[in-house]
């Protein structure tokens, strides 16, 4: 399974790639006679601040924005630094951190809020989908393709095996995941 490495590796700089306009380009444009408003990744969370609810927008910048953005960049340097030896201490604290920041990247809620809003305000006024949106969907692919790619496992093997390769033949140390 060294490949399942290279494999997230790739989809994980994707989503990177496709955090960027997902988080600048406006995902959805509601109209409603003369009103009309985008919004963005950011705006749900703009207006949850504004109005006073910290905890609440605080929680859905964390789950839709921090967390999501925090996997891909913790995978992609999991990837590359379980390449190198002197990383290994390193890799093996940011894969512990990946495990349990696993289950905050809500990209899935996030697209069913986007989906409902789709379907119950479509009669009130008029819905159109933006290229952020396009973007927000193939990011959302990546992540859960990165998801079933990556391969704990194999990371934790190839760091034994780079501790053997970097050790002594007389030093008994214990192993990177005990």
């Amino acid at each position: 399974m060294e490949r399942s490495i290279a494999h997230t590796l790739s989809l994980s700089i994707s989503g990177i790639l496709l955090f960027i306009p997902t988080a600048t380009l406006p995902l959805l444009e509601f109209s409603l006679f003369t009103f009309g408003a985008e919004n963005t990744l950011m705006n749900g969370v703009e207006a949850l601040f504004a109005a006073g609810y910290l905890w609440l927008a605080s929680i859905v910048l964390f789950c839709s924005v921090i967390a999501p953005l925090g996997k891909f960049v913790m995978l992609t340097y999991i990837c590359l630094g379980s390449a190198w030896g002197r990383l290994r201490k390193s890799v093996a604290r940011t894969l512990r951190w990946y495990e349990h920041l696993q289950e905050w990247g809500m990209l899935d809620v996030y697209m069913l809020g986007i989906l409902v809003a789709l379907v119950k305000m479509s009669d009130l006024g008029k819905m159109e989908v933006k290229p952020g949106l396009y973007c927000f969907v193939a990011m959302m692919v990546a992540a859960s393709a990165a998801q079933v790619s990556f391969d704990a496992e194999t990371v934790w093997e190839r760091l034994a095996r780079r501790q053997r390769q970097s050790r002594p033949s007389g030093d008994h140390a214990p192993e990177v995941g005990q």
